[in-house]
């Protein structure tokens, strides 16, 4: 494994809950945030500080400000099982309706999302009823609002949504050029499983270390799961390797990426191979269970499902989204594991091809089933007319990999060194301004079509709740930025909204920002131990570590 790696400036590790024991000690006062710089939230105070050196050019520094002032309430769905509308009277007749089953403080609450760089303005609204200081007597208002037929529903501590809500937040810094160490993506054992970041540390013996990509994760709402957590949704490679497939469009952090340093931008990637006889084919994924895209952002005949207008096809990234195609190849290596995987299920029972290679993509052999994957080899697994054109090779034939990944300009990002994790967010800056392109990420109302018009496109829900994110940065300087602010944790720090995450990261200073994994995911580890407390609900009332994907890495230079 390469430690090479284009020289790393200053990293900035921002966690939300303070629990750094070391006293502020002296040392070279970063230029941002300045000292006494009021935070961008709540009240605009000044914040508290503090700060330990973990190595030369790498500091912990903290920040705390703001103080509750939320309480806990019950949101009630509609009738399509959404928590919001566009339409106010939709939500003045559910309040009203609410009312008279006899809760008189049942309220439509207003919820901005602001305008972005491909999305307009949009009011989004909701309904609440009560207003308690505890989680248990508003779970016990839940319960008795299912007796009256309102049995969708849920308990909500409101500065998930409150534009006005005072904290608290807390955040930890430093900004040097010198730092000695190498930066990096790291998995676990094989790209389709998961281990927490604390694992993920140790094996790469990381002085730090946060969550990177999103992933297809093994829960209850995860209903499409595929069967395999903690396969990559999007982009992810490690020393140059194409490990995970982009989600085409969707924003990036790149590591030591071409022409040195690390950058934030669209990435697409492009695989494809070509046979004896000349003809090509393009691969439509790398690790991945064929037929279905977590994400979508593919190639070839991906659709989505629709109960109105049947399957629609969709090139466009759609975070967290589902697409399918029946025609796919899928190349698997062997970091995925010992074998390869079944297509998904929309498809059991379908033909399956796979064409079984060694490291020189020398065919060695075809066979109708999954199976092993040979060491140092690949194996590209066919369904539909991806399999009729798998069974024109034969053995001893040579195959001719080929494979780009390009910023939206075409200009090629990749380097020796490179790696790169897929954004869970949209881009949060852009050249030192606030930017965001929620749409160009999947995450505006699903009929946006790309480009956005100049209206732009109507924008989802998703900048309008506060979660725990894990961020990265990049400095004029060129120097990362490495930030966690937790959330879901009403006493202790409630985390952000997107636009929120973009102003504290103009605050510390970024030319560029984007969010990698977020929610329970948010994990940030230093020197072997936990640093920032991961929820994965309001109501929870301990920490607890996520098993995840991959992880951004901070290792000391060998």
């Amino acid at each position: 494994m390469s430690r090479r790696a284009a020289r790393a400036g200053a990293v900035l590790l921002v966690a939300s809950s303070l629990q750094l024991t070391t006293p502020a000690t002296a040392e070279p006062t970063p230029d941002h945030p300045p000292l006494g710089a009021v935070f961008p939230l709540g009240d605009h105070s000044a914040p508290k500080t503090g700060s330990k050196e973990l190595a030369p050019g790498v500091t912990y520094r903290v920040f705390t400000q703001g103080a509750a002032n939320d309480v806990w309430t019950v949101w009630v769905r509609y009738d399509d099982g959404q928590e919001v509308t566009t339409g106010k009277t939709t939500a003045t007749a559910l309040a009203e309706k609410v009312r008279t089953a006899g809760y008189g403080d049942a309220r439509v609450v207003p919820l901005d999302s602001p305008a972005t760089a491909d999305t307009y303005a949009q009011t989004f609204y909701g309904v609440h009823v009560g207003s308690y200081a505890t989680a248990t007597e508003a779970k016990a208002l839940q319960e008795e609002l299912k007796t009256k037929g309102f049995a969708d529903s849920r308990t909500l501590y409101t500065a998930e949504t409150n534009a006005d809500s005072r904290g608290p937040w807390q955040i930890r810094v430093t900004v040097r050029p010198d730092a000695q160490v190498d930066l990096r993506t790291e998995h676990g054992t094989n790209v389709s499983g998961s281990e927490t970041v604390r694992q993920l540390s140790a094996a790469a013996g990381a002085l730090a270390a946060v969550n990177g990509t999103e992933f297809d994760i093994d829960s209850i709402n995860n209903t499409a799961f595929m069967g395999h957590e903690g396969v990559p949704q999007g982009l992810y490679m490690k020393n140059n390797v194409l490990l995970g497939s982009s989600n085409n469009g969707r924003t990036a952090l790149l590591l030591n990426a071409a022409g040195g340093g690390h950058r934030i931008t669209e990435v697409k990637s492009r695989t494809w191979i070509t046979a004896p006889d000349g003809t090509e084919r393009d691969v439509d994924g790398v690790n991945r269970v064929a037929g279905q895209i977590l994400g979508c952002g593919g190639v070839g005949d991906d659709f989505r499902k629709t109960a109105s207008l049947g399957n629609v096809p969709r090139l466009d990234p759609w975070r967290n989204g589902i697409c399918y195609d029946p025609n796919e190849i899928v190349v698997f290596r062997p970091e995925w594991g010992t074998t390869t995987p079944a297509p998904a299920k929309e498809w059991a029972g379908a033909p399956v091809t796979e064409v079984v290679m060694n490291g020189n993509w020398d065919v060695l052999s075809l066979r109708d089933a999954p199976g092993p994957i040979p060491a140092g080899g690949r194996v590209l697994q066919g369904i539909g007319k991806g399999r009729e054109w798998l069974r024109t090779l034969k053995p001893g034939d040579r195959v001719t990999p080929h494979t780009t990944v390009t910023d939206t300009a075409g200009t090629p990002v990749t380097a020796p060194a490179l790696s790169a994790v897929g954004a869970g967010t949209p881009a949060l800056m852009r050249d030192g301004q606030v930017w965001l392109n929620p749409a160009a990420n999947g995450m505006a109302h699903v009929a946006c079509a790309l480009p956005a018009p100049a209206g732009g496109c109507r924008p989802s829900g998703a900048l309008t709740a506060r979660h725990p994110r894990t961020l990265a940065g990049i400095s004029p300087e060129g120097h990362l930025m490495l930030v966690t602010i937790d959330g879901r944790n009403p006493g202790t720090s409630i985390g952000v909204t997107l636009p929120e995450a973009a102003r504290v990261m103009e605050w510390l200073g970024a030319r560029d920002a984007v969010g990698l994994g977020s929610g329970g995911d948010t994990t940030l580890m230093v020197e072997n131990t936990l640093y920032n407390r991961p929820r994965d609900q309001w109501s929870d009332t301990a920490s607890h570590e996520r098993a995840v994907s991959n992880a951004v890495v901070v290792v000391p230079r060998s």
